[in-house]
């Protein structure tokens, strides 16, 4: 079963290079998980049953993570009876997937709630040549798009994520209407502390945004990028996931 089903994929040699065994990198997965409000499936009884939840929290230093009690009563017991429960969830559509043991009911904050404890691996179904992060809110890396017939008229877009691969754009369409599938040329991109890149940008999809319904995300393909472009986009990339490593290693 692939990255694009919610279902769990069982232990294959061919998953070995998705597999996850660092803790500070399993811990800052979980707590992604945690911060974008994922839904996660629960999965019981040898995958026959299953269940939708969420995170409540994560606690490493008391090997914890800590799920909201599905809405449905039976596969709440069914779930807790099981000797084992295999979680996936999407992050960014990222498929993440892991597996706890010895699920107790608890109480958290006066309500109901399950915990597990945190796994020692975790498959996390993205190519590392694809590997994708979430932009740093304090010095966000722009995207110049041109629009209208002079191409000196710009509009700068935040980047919310990238990858050398793609990007997710925010945008309002009230100052930049664009449509699905519309190839965008010349487009600049500046991230910090690397420099400029120059891109071609195809837009697969245009999703509304949870907390702004003036905004829309844009995921982009970025198409044709020169060598010297892919290096640089790697290079931020590597720049964001390595600050993003040091500060989960300081509160795990």
């Amino acid at each position: 079963m692939g990255q694009t089903t919610p279902f769990p994929e069982p232990d294959s040699p061919s998953l070995e290079p998705y597999l996850v065994y660092s803790r500070v990198e399993i811990v800052a997965v979980l707590r992604q998980l945690l911060a974008a409000g994922a839904l996660v499936t629960a999965y019981y009884d040898r995958d026959a049953g299953f269940a939708v939840t969420a995170m409540l929290t994560v606690k490493p230093e008391f090997e914890a993570v800590v799920f909201d009690n599905p809405s449905d009563a039976h596969a709440l017991r069914r779930l807790l009876a099981a000797d084992k429960v295999t979680f996936v969830a999407f992050l960014d559509q990222v498929k993440v997937q892991f597996t706890a043991r010895a699920i107790e009911p608890i109480q958290f904050q006066g309500h109901g709630a399950f915990r597990g404890g945190v796994p020692d691996l975790l498959r996390r179904r993205q190519r590392r040549d694809g590997f994708r992060v979430r932009t740093p809110v304090a010095k966000a890396p722009t995207c110049a798009v041109p629009h209208g017939e002079d191409v000196q008229q710009v509009e700068k877009l935040r980047v919310l994520d990238i990858s050398i691969g793609g990007l997710a754009l925010l945008s309002y369409p009230a100052k930049l209407d664009l449509t699905d599938c519309e190839f965008i040329e010349q487009c600049v991109l500046d991230l910090p502390g690397v420099g400029s890149v120059a891109v071609m940008l195809k837009i697969h999809h245009i999703d509304a945004m949870p907390r702004d319904e003036k905004a829309r995300r844009l995921s982009c393909e970025c198409e044709s990028l020169a060598p010297q472009a892919r290096h640089l986009v790697q290079r931020y990339v590597n720049l964001v996931d390595a600050e993003s490593r040091k500060f989960t290693s300081r509160v795990a």
